[in-house]
């Protein structure tokens, strides 16, 4: 891959120096693991965006049987890593990465919506090709992992995504958008609804998807929601896995 991603400034990637990963969603993770039968034997895990690498730590220990290669470009995080035999880390964005091939785990923990770009039919194509470079290195049988925070529009469900792209997005309208609460201002963020990520799975090629939801969120007041043409915001796992044959 060699699409031109934005980058975060350092200041605005610490904000993201936590563990959003709960222990009741990482046991949904271990079970989903156990479901499509990856944990029964040894298994490759990427963890792409991993920050600080708490959350492949409690992979690692979970399974003994695991392996785990961490990207991230943001050396700050990187550093923040406790070294581990079986972690791999490679300090870099995954569209400048030069690929494995034969996973049997490709996870994004609430990371696709950074894969932003300039304009915003170019990211969403961003977006789709990141899922269709993870559906080409995983193994058959191999699964993909999506922690994501979800945006559905009350009319059109994608118009929430594009408005707060638009506004992410542009130096102009950075400083508004910092009063709004986004850290993301000037760089830009691409949320969607949960079926739009999922037709970019289908289209990837992966055939069994499942969509479990984790809870509601939003602080946004009525009047903004009403300015966003926004319905409802969730968070959920995305797990689709790759045909056998």
């Amino acid at each position: 891959m060699n699409d031109t991603v934005k980058l975060l400034s350092t200041e605005q990637t610490q904000a993201f120096d936590t563990e959003y990963v709960d222990d009741e969603m990482f046991e949904l993770v271990a079970k989903q693991l156990q479901h499509y039968h990856i944990t029964q034997q040894d298994f490759q895990l990427m963890d792409v965006g991993g920050g600080n690498g708490k959350y492949v730590d409690r992979i690692l220990s979970r399974f003994p049987q695991a392996s785990v290669t961490l990207v991230e470009p943001e050396p700050s995080l990187v550093a923040k890593n406790t070294p581990n035999t079986r972690k791999h880390i490679i300090p870099s964005t995954f569209q400048n990465l030069d690929l494995p091939s034969q996973l049997q785990v490709v996870q994004f923990n609430w990371v696709l919506h950074h894969f932003v770009t300039d304009g915003y039919a170019n990211t969403c194509q961003l977006q789709q090709k990141a899922i269709e470079e993870a559906y080409q290195i995983l193994a058959p049988g191999g699964v993909i992992l999506i922690y994501e925070n979800f945006y559905e529009g009350a009319w059109l469900k994608s118009l929430p995504s594009w408005m707060i792209y638009q506004l992410t997005a542009s130096q102009r309208f950075a400083p508004f958008a910092e009063r709004l609460g986004a850290n993301t201002a000037g760089v830009g963020v691409c949320f969607h609804s949960a079926s739009y990520w999922q037709t970019l799975l289908q289209r990837a090629g992966f055939l069994t998807i499942q969509e479990t939801h984790c809870y509601d969120f939003g602080t946004l007041s009525p009047l903004k929601k009403l300015g966003l043409m926004l319905k409802k915001q969730s968070v959920g796992l995305l797990i689709a896995q790759k045909p056998h044959c």
